[in-house]
């Protein structure tokens, strides 16, 4: 029993021995980390942590001084090797050839040292610091250029350009087309690559970091910023409702076109582009300036000159709101902005409320909604004044009562007026007795039309400002007034038809001449062959001298037969 005792006690013993003996060892290990990671912070407190570079050289436990050293003696003598995509060794330069020089003190490097952290020592072991002075190396840019110039690449062959991220249209919305990275060896790619070695101390060149590389990538802030844009500004949509059934959409490729950007990506809206949509509209939709077809009230269908009345889309206005609404970002329904409106975008721009004033007739019918509610007969524009009303389709400027019109000789008030073109308008004229017939042609107005007071009120009340005026001539009335207002026509006619000058032909050229002194001296410039009507006369006098001689030596009377002898 008493040796079984003495077994058990001495084995405890052992094993607190051995415990004992491995808690020192850990003390001792601890200890000896311990002064280890206390000497590194202190060293490192003035040498470089493992791994360390400063401007591409190595200075691992280097102190500011050591580190400079190094720097120097890399700076003085070596050389750049370009190598190919295999490493093979294409050609080489030497830092003298291309003026490297340290271009900085040790104070800079001192600097760097000092914001090292020396308790973070361990940690640096595994995450290496590449270290850069205020200034780096220096190179002699006029060396650098020689040695670019020099060197030949002319066997490294090429199969295709880099080529800059860009914007596309792909048929729905914008999208960045990804760079091209070329394998194009070019000058400043050279220059680059020896410029970024020399600062660094590399010694090696990649023959690929010479190659003419994309400016622009797929992930500059600036061109994904403008794909945003711009499909912001595809995304507003613009619809456009006429009435009457009149809708417009706008076509995304013909939209994708009215949009630019500069090098900087800076989106702008293109005026002319988006112009050609507008014009495209305007020749659609414009009738402004245009023929209109019209059936009278006699039932005929005439065609109506161009005037002053009739759609026509304002195009810079239509520019500046497509490009407002697109800024909104909002999706808008609206017409197009017009510079002048008509009524309907139907069949016929003037609706089928209007002012209907037949010049042949001398009547006015007043339609609203279809229905003729007033009708009178007028007294227009005189034409043997040259006064003649105005043809074509015009809006009602405005209404007023008791106006005064006032012409170069004469002042007239009246009690209802309508202008609707130049100074013409509808009007009451209390001075006639009569209207209708042919009281225009040779006692008209200046230009208006004439109506009865009764008649002009009715048709005051019932009309408004821009109800289209449409005003025409019937079968050939207008060109026999027009005749009549240019008088120099029927001039121009008497002279031609003088032809072959004879005795006979004297009342003929006495009646063209007296026709032509009743010209006024704008007519009279306008008669272009009054040179005819001189001959003639120079003819007919040397006719009559020669007959009268010939009756004076009584030799037979022949010149009725001769023909005109004056050119």
């Amino acid at each position: 029993m008493r040796k079984n005792k003495n077994s058990k006690v001495k084995a405890h013993k052992l094993f607190f021995d051995k415990k004992q003996n491995s808690l020192i060892k850990i003390l001792v290990i601890l200890c000896v980390v311990l002064v280890v990671y206390l000497f590194g912070s202190l060293f490192f407190r003035s040498h470089f942590y493992i791994g360390s570079k400063v401007n591409g050289v190595g200075v691992s436990f280097k102190t500011a001084d050591g580190a400079y050293e190094k720097i120097l003696a890399s700076a003085d003598g070596y050389n750049i090797s370009f190598v190919d995509n295999d490493g093979n060794e294409i050609t080489e330069v030497s830092s003298k050839d291309l003026g490297v020089a340290v271009n900085y003190e040790v104070n800079q490097i001192q600097d760097i040292l000092d914001k090292q952290v020396g308790f973070n020592w361990v940690l640096r072991m595994f995450a290496h610091a590449d270290n850069y002075t205020a200034t780096g190396n220096s190179y002699d840019e006029n060396k650098v250029q020689a040695v670019v110039d020099s060197l030949d690449f002319s066997d490294q062959k090429s199969t295709k350009k880099s080529e800059d991220a860009k914007i596309e249209f792909n048929g729905s919305e914008f999208a960045i087309v990804d760079e091209v990275y070329g394998d194009v060896i070019d000058a400043e790619g050279i220059k680059d690559a020896i410029i970024y070695a020399v600062e660094n101390l590399e010694d090696t060149i990649s023959i690929s970091d010479c190659y003419h590389k994309p400016e622009v990538l797929a992930t500059d802030k600036k061109i994904n910023s403008a794909v945003e844009t711009l499909n912001k500004y595809m995304d507003t949509k613009i619809h456009y409702d006429l009435g009457e059934g009149y809708t417009e959409e706008i076509p995304a490729d013909t939209k994708s076109t009215w949009f630019t950007w500069d090098d900087d990506f800076k989106v702008d809206f293109d005026r002319d582009a988006i112009g050609e949509y507008v014009n495209a509209m305007g020749k659609k939709y414009n009738t402004f300036g245009k023929k209109k077809e019209f059936t009278t009230t006699s039932g005929e269908t005439i065609e109506v000159p161009a005037g002053s009345f009739g759609w026509k889309i304002a195009y810079d206005g239509e520019i500046d709101q497509i490009i407002s609404d697109l800024k909104s970002g909002e999706d808008v329904t609206r017409d197009f902005t017009y510079l002048y409106s008509a009524t309907s975008h139907g069949e016929h721009d003037y609706g089928n409320s209007y002012v209907e004033v037949n010049l042949t007739e001398q009547h006015v019918y007043v339609y609203k909604d279809g229905e003729m509610v007033v009708d009178s007969d007028c007294v227009s524009g005189k034409i043997v004044g040259n006064h003649g009303t105005h043809t074509g389709v015009y809006p009602i400027a405005y209404k007023q009562k008791d106006a005064t019109l006032k012409g170069d000789n004469y002042e007239s008030h009246v009690g209802f007026w309508m202008p609707f073109n130049m100074g013409e308008g509808l009007h009451d004229a209390t001075w006639r007795n009569k209207f209708g017939g042919e009281i225009y042609k040779t006692s008209g107005s200046h230009g208006c039309v004439n109506l009865p007071i009764s008649k002009a009120e009715e048709i005051y009340n019932v009309v408004e400002a821009g109800w289209p005026v449409i005003v025409f001539y019937t079968g050939d009335t207008e060109q026999e007034n027009y005749i009549l207002q240019n008088p120099q026509l029927k001039t121009i006619q008497m002279i031609t038809e003088i032809g072959a000058v004879t005795l006979e032909s004297e009342p003929q050229i006495a009646a063209a001449r007296a026709q032509y002194e009743a010209l006024n001296d704008e007519q009279k410039a306008a008669v272009t062959n009054y040179q005819d009507l001189v001959n003639a006369e120079l003819t007919l006098q040397a006719l009559k001298e020669q007959a009268a001689a010939q009756a004076a030596a009584g030799v037979p009377d022949t010149t009725t037969e001769q023909q005109s002898i004056v050119q």
